[in-house]
């Protein structure tokens, strides 16, 4: 057996038996209420990692490389699943992220509105011994929305720490016509991806982690 594989195997050993920490190096709220929702143990650690700098084109690259340098600022031990997640809005050849004021999410529905934009999503797992990332994209099919109703979704809603200015479950949902693919994925976090990233990080099944615990939990 390779040393690598020799690594991989003790840490799969160290998951079974709970002698390890998940980190979800994200405070957002859809994420850890989607991490919880499955049943997944974990904890929240804030990362460092800020966008501005970054100046790529590409809609995959951008949220690969902000999901991985994420859970890089947040990596404290070689005991550890960090996981780090990036989420954008894509229309038109031009990335959009978070709004900087109302003003800004104003403009950013009236964008939008009307039209197909495509949500991108990069997950970046670290261990001690390795980092996997993958990216999942998703496209949204926005109805015509009046200036009227821009403006008082602006005075209800929380729009400031989201992609594109909406959540998909919130309010903006009524802005909404077509999903196409994975709908977690929009609200910031794709399961599918995630199991995948996880088998592949960790050596172990996601579910095998996430119903044992219940199990034990229950006896």
């Amino acid at each position: 057996m390779s040393l690598q594989r020799e690594i991989r195997a003790e840490f799969s050993e160290k998951l079974k038996k709970n002698k390890y920490s998940i980190i979800l190096a994200s405070e957002s709220p859809r994420r850890i209420e989607i991490l919880k929702g499955m049943g997944l143990t974990f904890s929240i650690r804030k990362h460092s990692h800020t966008e501005e700098h970054l100046n790529i084109a590409s809609p995959v690259s951008f949220v690969k490389e902000c999901s991985l340098q994420k859970a890089r600022s947040a990596v404290k031990s070689d005991r550890e699943i960090v996981i780090g997640a990036d989420t954008i809005v894509y229309l038109d050849g031009e990335i959009i992220g978070k709004p900087s004021s109302k003003t800004d999410a104003k403009k950013m529905l009236m964008k939008l509105s009307g039209k197909k934009h495509a949500v991108f999503t990069g997950l970046a797992l670290i261990t001690g011994e390795k980092t996997v990332t993958g990216v999942q994209k998703t496209d949204v099919c926005f109805r015509e929305i009046s200036l009227k109703e821009i403006e008082s979704y602006l005075n209800v809603a929380e729009y400031m720490d989201k992609a594109g200015a909406y959540a998909v479950q919130e309010e903006a949902s009524l802005f909404i016509e077509k999903i196409e693919g994975d709908f977690f994925n929009v609200v910031g976090f794709p399961v599918l991806l995630f199991s995948k990233l996880f088998e592949a990080a960790a050596g172990v099944e996601l579910y095998k982690t996430i119903w044992k615990k219940r199990v034990t939990q229950k006896r």
